[in-house]
């Protein structure tokens, strides 16, 4: 894999855990999983209930998609444009994906008799990786159902889905004028696959689905300095106004807990809920802020973990902190409900939430009273225990 994919992988890969939590992540597995969020909205606008790092489902050829589908072709079609390929690349690996496994990451039980116990073993060892669904066929896993036995890579490699991405394109590059042959030519040569011809039924699918998720992936390809792509849409909020920066329960308020200063405020939702600005700024700060941010922080572990940080001017800045991902990188403007990156638990953490806070000049004020004075409403039960 190249260095930008590792990159790449480790940025969002975990959040599979992106089993999506998409739902998957569901909501990844996907990497991740994709809960219906809790609380209300801003009067003037409500957070997407259906939306995480795997983007929102869609209806692409006369076909449904959910979000997780919609999330693993994001990472196929986003790891050929980091590799430099062109969207005919995509459109290649999004077909062969979807005859193979409908574009969910499949793990394997290796219940197929034509594997030795230890192979069994082996292949088995896939179900403790984030995954969308279950397959036997032999030892193939993953979105491309690849076989670890036929020397793909690893178990562990092939239930990442960024390695399994870029695995097919390595292959398909080798391919002998791949670029001008027919789509089902290509995806045969590098899947050797008994029903070659079967890669032509998601054609036209994979050709939509690359002209619409196309463009996220060279904004990332442009810029993939520990950003995730995402499809999820914006918040829309009135021109210089303010919203709420999640959805999901307000579990910790402002104020003294454990016997120290509480500088903001907790939401709590599922892994992966969106997270959006408070109101217009500048990024100042979009990176890990502990020790590491791969995985899910302690109350051992210093820091905000992924951090976003907006200077709205007038000595006014928000925090969004322990963030699975961010979205955005530092110099940006965003306006108000534009995507930051998605509820974690990534730093001084102990469960998956959103900590915000709102300074003024530095000193941390309460979120609470200070989002109602420009019209957003927070339920205002928790306490700073």
């Amino acid at each position: 894999m190249t260095g930008t994919a590792e990159r790449m992988a480790g940025a969002w890969l975990w959040k599979a855990a992106v089993p999506l939590a998409l739902p998957v992540l569901a909501a990844l597995t996907l990497l991740i999983p994709l809960a219906v969020l809790a609380a209300a909205a801003t009067p003037t606008a409500s957070a997407s209930s259906a939306c995480s790092s795997a983007g929102t489902g869609a209806t692409v050829a006369g076909i449904e998609l959910d979000a997780v589908q919609m999330g693993q072709a994001q990472t196929i079609v986003t790891v050929g444009a980091v590799r430099g390929l062109d969207s005919y690349a995509a459109t290649v690996a999004l077909a062969t994906a979807w005859q193979e496994s409908r574009l969910r990451m499949l793990a394997n039980d290796g219940s197929s008799p034509d594997l030795t116990p230890e192979q069994a073993a082996e292949t088995a060892t896939s179900l403790t990786h984030p995954h969308d669904g279950l397959g036997s066929d032999h030892d193939s896993v993953n979105t491309f159902q690849q076989r670890w036995i036929a020397g793909w890579g690893t178990v562990a490699q092939l239930m990442d889905p960024v390695y399994a991405a870029d695995a097919f394109y390595s292959r398909l590059v080798d391919v002998p004028d791949w670029e001008a042959i027919p789509l089902t030519r290509a995806a045969q040569a590098v899947q050797v696959s008994a029903y070659g011809d079967a890669y032509a039924r998601g054609e036209t699918l994979a050709r939509q689905l690359t002209a619409m998720l196309w463009p996220a992936a060279q904004g990332a390809a442009a810029d993939p300095a520990g950003a995730v792509a995402s499809v999820c849409p914006a918040l829309p909020v009135p021109a210089g106004g303010w919203a709420r920066p999640t959805t999901g329960q307000l579990t910790s308020g402002f104020g003294l807990r454990w016997g120290s200063q509480h500088a903001g405020v907790d939401f709590a939702g599922p892994r992966d809920t969106p997270v959006y600005a408070a109101a217009a700024g500048t990024v100042v700060t979009a990176a890990c802020t502990s020790t590491y941010c791969d995985r899910d922080g302690s109350l051992h572990l210093e820091g905000y973990g992924n951090l976003v940080e907006l200077d709205h001017g007038a000595g006014v800045t928000t925090r969004y902190a322990h963030l699975s991902g961010y979205t955005v990188a530092p110099g940006r403007q965003v306006p108000a409900g534009a995507l930051l990156g998605f509820q974690g638990a990534t730093g001084n953490s102990t469960g998956v939430h959103l900590h915000f806070e709102v300074r003024v000049h530095g000193a941390p004020v309460d979120p609470v009273p200070w989002l109602a004075d420009r019209g957003v409403d927070l339920p205002a039960t928790a306490t700073a225990g």
